[in-house]
């Protein structure tokens, strides 16, 4: 079956990777044909290359943002909708005779892939991997019933975990939707956990953004300053220009330049989680959580945020330690910084915790998802 993915935005964080390794997985396979579709050339489409996968550049605009100032919003949909619709002309003159028989949407925040399904007359499966409402605070530039009417008629919606699900369950209840956890690369080997010299180190890798609550993360380190024995956090990624400006200056203004590292994006991120004592992941809203699971790979305990999907993934007082707010997490951190040797013992359960939400299994399972709708017919 051929395959055209679909995607809004070519970085490779969560949702990128997780679609490369997902396409990645579907070209050795050999037996469905992945076709792409990215906004731009970079890392991502160096390695699609790379593989013999075909791939085109179109940019797709979201069919929902971040709802502010009720007349700016007005203007921003009217301005939006001729985008998406011009973007579906080329889309649809682009695969009208590539013989493409279902389209893969790789995110809920673009709807061009159940539009395009429409006029190609093929199937459409749709990756929720966010609460995009929740989360980011977005609104849609369609009507409710049109954007249930797409949701619905999905031949599927994959749910990223049972959070999403359950989410997704509520809203649109006669959506057909299945849970299918990313997975990661566990081939990687990493060594058996064990003490680090130096500083206690805390990683916190993603995009820099509010919703990821990177600031959370600095407040609870003031509130351990000067209290504990020596740590540092490395806040691994870029992001928001606005925020990352905010994280330094409160970094500066509460005195930690010498605790916080903001060393950009990590390509390789195995170097970086063999030097950490553990992770932190601080979303609120979090889908799934791939670098969670990254952690835990490492054999690095997990400090998450007692919400979304995290505590899918950790377990508490086994695999890491959940918290609900920023004491909690400052007394989270100390825990581990004080306790090395039960920092390891969790690190140990992760890793083979870690085993569960792996690469192939994701693969298989989308895979079967797939030759089901095949058999369909």
């Amino acid at each position: 079956m051929k395959i055209l993915f679909l995607s809004h935005y070519d970085n490779l964080y969560g949702a990128g990777r997780a679609l490369l390794n997902l396409v990645l997985g579907l070209k050795a396979g050999g037996k469905h044909i992945p076709v792409v579709v990215l906004p731009a050339e970079g890392e991502f489409t160096r390695i699609l290359k790379e593989n013999g996968i075909e791939y085109h550049i179109q940019a797709l605009t979201q069919w929902e943002a971040i709802y502010r100032e009720p007349i700016s919003f007005a203007l921003k949909k009217s301005k939006r909708k001729k985008a998406i619709e011009a973007e579906l002309e080329s889309l649809a003159e682009l695969f009208k005779d590539k013989g493409i028989e279902l389209i893969h949407s790789n995110t809920s925040v673009i709807g061009q892939g159940a539009m395009l399904s429409e006029r190609l007359n093929c199937r459409h499966v749709w990756h929720i991997r966010e609460f995009a409402d929740l989360h980011y605070g977005m609104r849609f530039f369609y009507p409710d019933e049109t954007v249930r009417k797409y949701y619905e008629s999905a031949d599927r919606l994959i749910a990223i975990s049972d959070a999403v699900k359950d989410y997704l369950d509520k809203k649109y209840p006669a959506a057909k939707t299945v849970r299918i956890y990313d997975g990661i690369d566990t081939s990687l080997q990493f060594k058996k956990a064990e003490k680090k010299s130096g500083p206690f180190s805390f990683v916190y890798a993603g995009y820099l953004f509010p919703a990821k609550r990177q600031l959370d993360v600095i407040e609870a380190a003031k509130l351990l300053k000067d209290k504990t024995a020596p740590f540092e956090v490395v806040f691994a990624g870029e992001g928001d220009k606005n925020y990352t400006a905010l994280l330094k200056r409160k970094t500066e203004e509460y005195g930690l330049k010498r605790l916080i590292r903001f060393p950009g994006f990590v390509k390789d991120m195995s170097g970086l989680l063999k030097k950490a004592g553990a992770g932190i992941i601080a979303s609120e809203y979090e889908g799934f959580g791939l670098v969670t699971v990254e952690y835990m790979r490492a054999g690095l305990p997990v400090i998450g945020r007692r919400s979304g999907a995290t505590p899918e993934i950790v377990k508490d007082g086994e695999t890491g330690i959940l918290y609900e707010d920023i004491d909690t997490l400052a007394s989270a951190m100390r825990s581990l910084i004080e306790d090395e040797e039960r920092a390891l013992k969790f690190g140990d359960a992760g890793r083979e915790r870690a085993e569960r939400f792996s690469l192939s299994a994701n693969t298989a399972e989308i895979t079967k998802l797939y030759d089901g709708l095949e058999n369909e017919g």
